[in-house]
Formats: C-alpha cells, sequence, structure tokens
C-alpha cells in the first residue's frame, strides 16, 4: 500500500524502467502502474473510490504515454498486452486532461490497429486496444459531443479496411466503437454522410450470420433509429427482415427485441404501424411453439412499451385485429402469469408500470363487464407489486458499474467493450415517479366512475395486506384520495 505523495515519488522511476530494452523490465514496470492505477481506498457509505485520480497523473501524462507507445511502437517488439491495458488505464483514468494528447494517443492507437488488423495473433492485446480508443470517444466526446465529427473522420477510413478485409476477430469491436460515436452524436445532428452510406450494408444477411457480430450489429441499429428515425423510413422492410432472422432463434431473440423496442421508440406511427400487423404475427407464432420464460419476458416488456407509446386501445385493435379477444386473452394467459411470477426490474419494471397504467385508467372494454373488471384486478395487483418490490429498483433506472473493477478482457464468444456501453434510453423520461403516477391516474378514474372502482380496488389487494398496505401509502405520499 502506498500515499498519494509516494505515487508521485514512484512514478518517475516506473516511467524510467519503461524505457529498458529487456521486454520483462518494461512490462513488469507497465503492469505494477496499471495496478497502482486501479488501486482503492474506502470511501463514504462502505465504498470504495480509487486513490489515484486525474489531479495525480495529470503531470506524468506525456512521459508516461511516450514510454508506453515506444514499445508498442517497436515493430520488433511481439504485442504486449500489459502494456496496452496500462494505456488504456491510464486514458481512463486522465479523462478529463485528455483533450491535449487525444490526437497523437489516437494516431498511435490506430497505427497498432493497422498493424494488428493483417495478423490478430493476441486477443486479451487486441482487446484492450479497442477498449483503449473506447474510453478516448467516452472521455471526449461526454465534454463535448461535437468531436464525434473528428472521431469519425479519423476513425472510418482504418474500421472500413477491418470491414473490407473481413476481420472477424474485429468486426464486433467496429460495431460497437460505431455504434458509440453514432450515439454521441449531437441531438439533431442527423447520420451525417459517412453513417448514411454505411447503412445498406449492414443490413446484408451474412454479417447476421456471425454469432459474435449480432449483439453489436443490433446495438448500431438501435443507435441509427434513435438518430436518423426517417432516413431509415425506406429501409423498414430490411430492418424487419432482421428482426424476423433473430426472433426465430433462441440466442438471438433478446436482439430482435431490441431492434423492435427501437422501431416503436423512435419511427414515427405512420410508418411502423402498417407493418404490426405482421409482426405481431410472427411474434404470436413464436409464442405459440413454445412458451420460455424469457420469451414471455420479452413480449411482455414490448407490449407495455408498446401500449405507453401509442395507448391501450392501439394495443386492443392491432390484436384484435389477427383474432377477435386476443388482446385481453394474453392479458389473462401470458402477461398477468409472467408478473405474478416475477417482477421486472430497473428500465423494464418503469415501462411495465407506464403499460398498465394506461390500461388500467385508460381502457373502457376493461371495465364493460365482470370478466374485463376481474382482469383488471389482477392488472392492478400486478402494478402495486412492482412498485413495492424492492428488486425492481424502480428509482436506479441502470446499473452503475465501476470501470476499475469491470472484468474487462476478451471472451471467445462476444467482447463486450466495457467503456463503449451506455445506458439504455429511458422510452418515458416525462413520467419521474412511475408509483405517484398510477395512484394519481387511479385517483382520477375513480372520480370518473364514483363508486364503481374503489369495490375493484379492495378486491384486488385485499388478498394481499402488503399490496393493500403499499398502495394506501402511495395514496398518501401523491396526496390522493379515493372517492
Amino acid at each position: 500500500q502506498f500515499t498519494k505523495e509516494q505515487f508521485g515519488a514512484l512514478m518517475p522511476l516506473l516511467i524510467a524502467h519503461l524505457g529498458s530494452s529487456d521486454v520483462v523490465v518494461h512490462t513488469y514496470a507497465a503492469a505494477a502502474i496499471e495496478k497502482m492505477l486501479t488501486a482503492k481506498v474506502d470511501g463514504p457509505n462502505n465504498t470504495k473510490i480509487s486513490k489515484i485520480g486525474g489531479a495525480e497523473i495529470k503531470p506524468f501524462l506525456n512521459t508516461l504515454f511516450t514510454g508506453l507507445f515506444t514499445i508498442i511502437d517497436n515493430a520488433e517488439l511481439n504485442e504486449n498486452e500489459y502494456v496496452m491495458k496500462c494505456i488504456m488505464r491510464a486514458l481512463n483514468v486522465a479523462k478529463d486532461d485528455l483533450m491535449d494528447v487525444v490526437q497523437i494517443v489516437l494516431e498511435k492507437l490506430t497505427a497498432a490497429l493497422a498493424r494488428v488488423a493483417k495478423n490478430p495473433k493476441n486477443p486479451q492485446y487486441n482487446h484492450f486496444l479497442f477498449e483503449s480508443i473506447a474510453v478516448l470517444i467516452r472521455a471526449v466526446c461526454t465534454l463535448d459531443s461535437a468531436h464525434t465529427t473528428a472521431f469519425e473522420q479519423f476513425l472510418f477510413p482504418p474500421f472500413q479496411t477491418v470491414l473490407q478485409m473481413e476481420v472477424v476477430e474485429f468486426t464486433p469491436y467496429v460495431f460497437q466503437l460505431l455504434a458509440q460515436i453514432l450515439e454521441f452524436r449531437p441531438e439533431g445532428a442527423g447520420l451525417g454522410e459517412a453513417y448514411t452510406s454505411l447503412f445498406v450494408p449492414l443490413l446484408t444477411p451474412t454479417l447476421w450470420e456471425r454469432k459474435g457480430n449480432v449483439p453489436a450489429l443490433s446495438r448500431l441499429l438501435t443507435a441509427y433509429l434513435s438518430k436518423g428515425p426517417n432516413d431509415l423510413e425506406p429501409h423498414l422492410l430490411g430492418i424487419l427482415g432482421v428482426f424476423q432472422k433473430l426472433v426465430s432463434s433462441k440466442a438471438n431473440e433478446q436482439y430482435a427485441f431490441d431492434l423492435l423496442r427501437g422501431i416503436v421508440m423512435y419511427m414515427r406511427q405512420e410508418a411502423f404501424m402498417p407493418r404490426m400487423k405482421d409482426v405481431l404475427q410472427i411474434l404470436l407464432m413464436k409464442l405459440q411453439q413454445g412458451k420460455t420464460p424469457k420469451y414471455v419476458g420479452l413480449i411482455t416488456h414490448f407490449f407495455a412499451l408498446f401500449i405507453g407509446k401509442y395507448g391501450s386501445q392501439a394495443y386492443l385493435d392491432q390484436l384484435n385485429q389477427l383474432q377477435p379477444g386476443m388482446g385481453l386473452m394474453l392479458l389473462v394467459q401470458v402477461w398477468v402469469p409472467r408478473l405474478q411470477a416475477t417482477s421486472p426490474t430497473r428500465l423494464e419494471a418503469k415501462t411495465q408500470m407506464v403499460g398498465l397504467t394506461k390500461l388500467l385508467c385508460e381502457t373502457p372494454a376493461l371495465l364493460a363487464d365482470t370478466n374485463g373488471q376481474q382482469i383488471w384486478t389482477q392488472i392492478l395487483a400486478c402494478a402495486v407489486k412492482i412498485v413495492c418490490s424492492p428488486e425492481s429498483h424502480l428509482n436506479s433506472l441502470s446499473v452503475q458499474d465501476n470501470d476499475d473493477d469491470a472484468e474487462i478482457g476478451y471472451d471467445a464468444t462476444f467482447s463486450v467493450l466495457h467503456f463503449a456501453t451506455r445506458p439504455s434510453s429511458d422510452p418515458f423520461p416525462e413520467v419521474q415517479d412511475a408509483g405517484a403516477s398510477l395512484v394519481k391516474s387511479v385517483g382520477q378514474l375513480c372520480a370518473s366512475r364514483p363508486g364503481q372502482i374503489t369495490p375493484m380496488i379492495t378486491q384486488g389487494l385485499s388478498p394481499d395486506p402488503k399490496l393493500s398496505a403499499g398502495f394506501d401509502g402511495l395514496c398518501q405520499k401523491a396526496g390522493v384520495r379515493l372517492v
């Protein structure tokens, strides 16, 4: 264990050893620096925080990167994963002070990429190389998203080389970085020329046949949908073709739903609604073939999003076109049992709350007869269960990863670039508190139908005292009095 002062004294000595021609010496020097940069001290509330921050490493940045890249640039040496991992760590610790060195570091990293692309040998080294590029993109574009243009100009040529040479080890990394840059593009800037020209080739079926490409490609297509939904309208059939291919495979069905949610979240309703009947037919055929818990979770998450965006009547109309009464039948046989069995978490929990609230409060068909009213009471119990369940984490929608502790490294099936990940976007940012929104909407429904709804609430919640108490607590907190 060392103090910050000792770090300041040790760094020049370790950096000097990076200049050694002895591989063992400069490797151990890089590994030691990397370990020091991830050292932890106790922080507030039983947390661990990094001992070394940007301020401590800043005085050494130039000499440190010079020493590390001298090893990387030396074509006579083998690719050294410890040195590349040290570069990744140093970039991450220095993130706010990188503006002065970003161009030179990017030049060095892309030169290293061009060399290894000809003959990828060391998967760990390659992984840390791409992570280093991801750290740069994240650090610089978080400060100012206008820098995405510079990254595009710099990285598109080497990335296109990788894609043209079909370096299969690298394509998943390239797709993740392309998605990361596109997600950082300023709002309203559209897709730009480079991304537009790249889009159609991304729909090529052979690309989607490689298992390692699928997670990265589906994220990239979702990023396209978020930034240029109108430009993609002419390609909707191609995107739905990809969706149909993915949903037919158990391994890829979750990525099919990522695309589908992207279409519903970002595209104009007029553009995709005419295709909705076909999409629902594909989804229901798969449901008939086998109700796995995973697939039921995915399809009910999608229904909640669809209702949240377009209302419960649109859900009922679209499904009833396929078969009269289908919308309610799915609620009773698939959706409610799923929520009774397992509680959704985080962003899905919020999406379910928004969808269920609309079902409860904007669906007159549910209140028309005793069968519908029975379903209504079950939906209410499911919604209250989500709010009351601590596992649903309704108030912390994304999982905060610690950059230093994360298992960063190569994985043979699909290597996620840790520093290229981004939290999922909330489809309903306007709903600040899903529990309060539920009781306020139910309160308005009660006021519009005096005496009819409160007995149904009692019927739905009384079997479980926890749910009754939870609902009463929500009403009190939100200042709602039911009539």
